[in-house]
């Protein structure tokens, strides 16, 4: 899958520069982001990494054509066996743009976090603490208010007894 995102990627950016530069996104107002794609969860003791399905939803305001501030959630998942591991953070955070006309952006964030687990038949238990984004996408514009965005994020969290990490890869809608 990691593969088939990589060549959509690759081929929509070659494609999407000609279509940028004849009808750019306008970024005014109100903005919308839904994702979905697959990630990893691992944590500073862990010696190996766990994949699953992974995705964000994200909303704000748009500050300049280059700035949007919002909210961000983004999660990860896996089940297995009557057992389900969630990870996931919420953020009040930013999205750059370097350019204007360009798609490219990076994405950051502060805010809460958290790790669940659920055994089927034996309850839940989670930890809480505070929670961080770092990521960067590109938009591909569909038109002028609405793009699909590829994107990489990495997500961490730390609580009191110890933290963990997930990286996102894949494919959402963005609606300016």
């Amino acid at each position: 899958m990691l593969r088939s995102l990589l060549l959509v990627l690759l081929a929509s950016v070659a494609l999407a520069n000609n279509a940028r530069a004849q009808n750019p996104s306008s970024r005014e107002g109100f903005w919308f982001n839904i994702g979905l794609g697959s990630g990893s969860l691992g944590c500073s003791d862990c010696t190996d990494r766990i994949s699953g399905l992974s995705g964000g939803i994200a909303l704000g305001g748009t500050v300049s054509k280059t700035l949007l501030i919002g909210v961000f959630s983004n999660g990860w998942s896996k089940s297995e066996s009557g057992a389900t591991l969630t990870a996931g953070t919420l953020v009040a955070g930013v999205r750059w743009y370097p350019s204007e006309t360009n798609g490219f952006h990076f994405v950051g964030g502060l805010g809460l976090g958290s790790v669940d687990l659920q055994l089927s038949g034996f309850g839940s238990n989670r930890e809480s603490g505070a929670g961080a984004l770092l990521g960067l996408g590109y938009d591909i514009p569909l038109g002028s208010a609405a793009s699909l965005t590829a994107f990489w994020n990495g997500a961490a969290v730390t609580f009191q007894d110890g933290d963990a990490n997930f990286g996102q890869i894949g494919l959402g809608i963005t609606i300016h």
